[in-house]
């Protein structure tokens, strides 16, 4: 059974901004493995807060939309988190958000078995073809590569 298998429908009528529901599939990712650890969430506000999108918008204020999303996931389990999130960040931004979190799962230099899944699904879910999804796999493979 996967991250996104379930068939229910969020119970929050939540809607996000594109920078809210960019920060919600990071975060998605994060909890992916059961946990969110501080220094996941500090690496991934240092890697939001140098995207254009995020301009002009302190560590102050990113932490309160986490939190916001924290209370989502809380409610809505990962699943929920992430219908929210695609139905709120534009089409176009959608490959972005996939390969931020690829990026976050490689981290740490290796994808754990439930980031691997949730990648999968992710891409499924945000529409992200074959195709793309290697070429940023194979991209941030390279990128997060430890030796």
């Amino acid at each position: 059974m996967g991250f996104f298998s379930s068939s229910k429908t969020p119970s929050s009528s939540d809607t996000f901004t594109k920078q809210e529901a960019f920060l919600a599939i990071a975060l998605a990712t994060s909890a992916a493995d059961g946990q969110i650890v501080e220094s996941e969430v500090k690496g991934i506000f240092a890697y939001l807060l140098q995207m254009s999108m995020f301009d002009g918008m302190s560590e102050r204020q990113l932490s309160d939309i986490f939190k916001k999303l924290v209370k989502v996931l809380e409610k809505e389990g990962v699943a929920g988190l992430v219908t929210i999130a695609k139905s709120s960040l534009p089409a176009e931004l959608r490959e972005t958000a996939f390969a931020c979190s690829v990026d976050i799962a490689l981290a740490d230099g290796t994808i754990e078995a439930g980031e691997q899944t949730l990648i999968e699904e992710l891409q499924q879910v945000l529409e992200v073809s074959d195709e793309t999804g290697k070429m940023i796999l194979q991209v941030m493979m390279i990128k997060n590569r430890n030796s």
